[in-house]
């Protein structure tokens, strides 16, 4: 239901304003899924890089990488 150029994007305001009108804000309809990276419940926010994006079977992912710690 989306275009790929949301996959990998941090979803903020300017997200929401770039909807499709057909798209759940929430993706309640299965349009997207969402990783939470930071939160009053995280004792640290998790640091992660997006990758590669691909398309397969009509879905379109973004990898998520976790950067190298020292």
């Amino acid at each position: 239901m989306l275009d790929r150029r949301f996959a990998g994007r941090v979803f903020d305001k300017t997200l929401l304003a770039e909807l499709p009108a057909t798209v759940d804000p929430c993706g309640e309809r299965g349009e997207f899924h969402t990783f939470v990276t930071d939160g009053p419940m995280f004792a640290e926010p998790i640091d992660v890089l997006v990758g590669e994006v691909v398309e397969r079977d009509g879905f379109v992912f973004a990898d998520l990488i976790s950067p190298a710690r020292p």
